[in-house]
This record gives structure tokens, C-alpha cells and sequence, in this order.
């Protein structure tokens, strides 16, 4: 097995459910990364959100990106599993 040279990583936004500009994603594909990685927020935002067990982002906008983040992927084959595994 031969060392991959470089790791091209697409992180289309920095928190789950805040969205992102759909040019700027399509553009960061062309490159060809080889994983897409999206932090999902803290698990503590903040005493109301934790207390009141009401998410810190809205679940409509969660699934929005999480459905082009996944069909990106899975139409290039881009790995869903831990990328360790793949390597």
C-alpha cells in the first residue's frame, strides 16, 4: 500500500444546522476531497437549550444540510465510516 501524499478535507460549514452556501459547497467538491467533515456543536450550548432539552439548532435545518452533505458523498463515494478504517 503506497502513503496518500495528501488528505483533501471539505468542511462546508463549522456547526450542523447553520448552513451554507450552496456555491461555495459545490465549489469545495470539484476538488475531489476525500472526506467531508462537519463539527455537530457543542453538547452544552448554553444552560436554557440543556435545561429545557430543546436542541441548539433547528432540526429542519439539521436534516437540509445533512441531506446535501450525505448525497454529495454517497454520489462520489466518499467514505461515511470513520476515514481511519479506510486508510
Amino acid at each position: 500500500m503506497t502513503a496518500m501524499k495528501e488528505m483533501l478535507i471539505l468542511s462546508p460549514t463549522a456547526i450542523l444546522g447553520y448552513g451554507f452556501p450552496l456555491d461555495s459547497f459545490y465549489e469545495g467538491l470539484k476538488e475531489r476531497p476525500h472526506a467531508i467533515a462537519v463539527d455537530a456543536g457543542s453538547t452544552d450550548p448554553g444552560p436554557y437549550y440543556l435545561g429545557a432539552g430543546e436542541s441548539f439548532t433547528n432540526r429542519n435545518a439539521v436534516k437540509r444540510d445533512l441531506e446535501l452533505i450525505m448525497e454529495a458523498a454517497v454520489s462520489r463515494k466518499i467514505p461515511r465510516t470513520p476515514l481511519e478504517k479506510r486508510l
